[in-house]
């Protein structure tokens, strides 16, 4: 039985949870979209929009665009520890926020939005190292309603607590719709918001089986009653508006 709720989520469901997908991969477009729109759902899609020829690389994002799915933030240069030529232990806070600002102007250009959240590359929210390591958590801050981490909370993110530039997500690479269902259940017990990472569906090194995403979406298409399921910038602007200040 489900504990009494923390926090008033729209429809008088238990939880939220959003579907979050990394570097605009093809099979995103291709399978994940159309997966998620004949179910009645809108995910958020980070985007790296480098290159001189960022706008005609970004274009076919316009369609999930204009149909309502969040088209977020997850920088230029996806700088990260496992990027060998752009390690964030190299960068200053300077660096990071000029990457950010330019990608939400390159951004704004093709998809613009009230509100945008981010996604940190390779869940990393620091540069530097040692006694030079800083948290660029609060450069996110200045810029984005959200910021979406990694793997803070088995059971998600606490509407009231949690910080929301420096959200908790599972990362389903490794795990079944099963393990994920479980996951979600555990979050609506709690009344608590869970966000789901996904990369390549049937591609790339971190794949998800689309049989698996569709077992997953299927099941949330089952609990709407109890499931908010909403990208990571409206919920974030949801639980803003709705908590006391």
């Amino acid at each position: 039985m489900s504990s009494a709720p923390i926090f008033s989520w729209p429809q008088g469901c238990e939880g939220a949870i959003s579907l979050t997908f990394d570097d605009g991969m093809r099979s995103q477009l291709e399978i994940a979209v159309p997966r998620l729109e004949e179910r009645g759902f809108r995910g958020t899609f980070y985007l790296n929009p480098r290159g001189d020829d960022w706008q005609s690389r970004c274009a076919s994002w316009l369609a999930p665009y204009q149909a309502g799915h969040e088209i977020g933030n997850h920088t230029m240069a996806h700088p990260c520890s496992l990027n060998t030529q752009l390690t964030l232990q190299g960068w200053t806070l300077e660096q990071i926020e000029a990457d950010i600002v330019e990608t939400e102007r390159r951004l704004s250009v093709l998809f613009p939005a009230n509100d945008r959240s981010f996604a940190y590359p390779c869940y990393e929210s620091d540069i530097g190292r040692g006694p030079t390591r800083r948290s660029y958590v609060p450069v996110v801050a200045r810029h984005l309603i959200a910021g979406r981490g990694k793997g803070l909370s088995n059971r998600g993110n606490h509407p009231l607590n949690a910080d929301l530039h420096l959200l908790s997500s599972w990362a389903v690479e490794r795990m079944s719709a099963w393990d994920l269902i479980g996951l979600v259940e555990q979050c609506l017990a709690n009344g608590w918001w869970g966000i789901l990472t996904i990369h390549g569906i049937n591609e790339g090194h971190l794949p998800m089986p689309e049989v698996e995403l569709c077992a997953l979406l299927d099941y949330l298409v089952r609990q709407q009653g109890r499931v908010w399921t909403a990208p990571v910038a409206t919920v974030a602007r949801h639980i803003l508006d709705h908590s006391s200040p």
